[in-house]
């Protein structure tokens, strides 16, 4: 016999993918997910507030967001703006951090360049060592870049450059909190991982072993354990 869990079963998850990312980068982890699924519109906008509160306007009144890489900041944009519309959430390969102002000129040369390439620049800190020769991991990653709308490296860059330090956020931030990181992620660390689930009142934290930044394709049956076993009711104790 179960009681039901703290995290309805009525809330959506609304996936909000990484930087060149859409709904594939996620298609894996989500396959045996018996739950309804909205997937969030991550273009079009250069600020990171102004992205959470389109995406709110948007959003049922009570959702779980599943955020990876830059979809994790803005879950977090979310959450700070709107605790209240957040059920739950999930950060997986996140940043609790503000990005340092010295770094902005090199970021927005970076973001004004040709998707792909960037993809190419970044392939070697982007997954676990044992997937660098994954061709058909790299030509996924390669093809959602290449298909991402006009502008999408620009804009996504100023949402990242947009948004603030959430850690003197994190205590208020009271709604259960999956947090999901690789232990080889050389763009958001481990340490990274560890310090939003020290900061949130009721976070659970996973570090896949095996995996670097994409960890939603490289260790999908993880992600998906970890996110069934999180939403699944508790048991009763007699």
């Amino acid at each position: 016999m179960t009681a039901p869990s703290r995290i309805d079963p009525d809330w959506p998850l609304l996936m909000l993918p990484g930087t060149l990312c859409d709904a594939r980068v996620f298609g894996p982890m989500l396959a045996g997910v018996e739950r309804d699924i909205l997937h969030g519109d991550m273009t079009g906008l250069p600020g990171a507030g102004a992205l959470a509160r389109r995406l709110l306007e948007s959003a049922p009144a009570r959702f779980i967001p599943v955020g990876f890489s830059l979809g994790a900041i803005v879950a977090l944009e979310m959450a700070a703006i709107a605790p209240q519309r957040i059920g739950a959430m999930v950060l997986i390969a996140a940043n609790g951090r503000d990005v340092p102002a010295a770094d902005h000129a090199a970021r927005r040369i970076a973001g004004a360049g040709d998707p792909v390439a960037a993809v190419d620049q970044l392939w070697p800190r982007s997954v676990a060592t044992a997937r660098l020769e994954d061709a058909s991991l790299r030509q996924l990653i390669c093809s959602m870049a290449r298909e991402s709308p006009e502008n999408t490296l620009s804009l996504q860059t100023e949402v990242a450059l947009t948004r603030s330090d959430k850690r003197p956020l994190l205590p208020a931030m009271a709604m259960p909190a999956l947090i999901l990181g690789g232990a080889q992620d050389q763009i958001a660390p481990p340490a990274l991982q560890q310090e939003l689930a020290a900061g949130l009142p009721d976070a659970t934290l996973h570090i896949a072993p095996d995996a670097g930044h994409f960890l939603p394709l490289e260790c999908p049956d993880f992600c998906a354990r970890a996110l069934a076993e999180w939403l699944a009711p508790a048991p009763v104790h007699p």
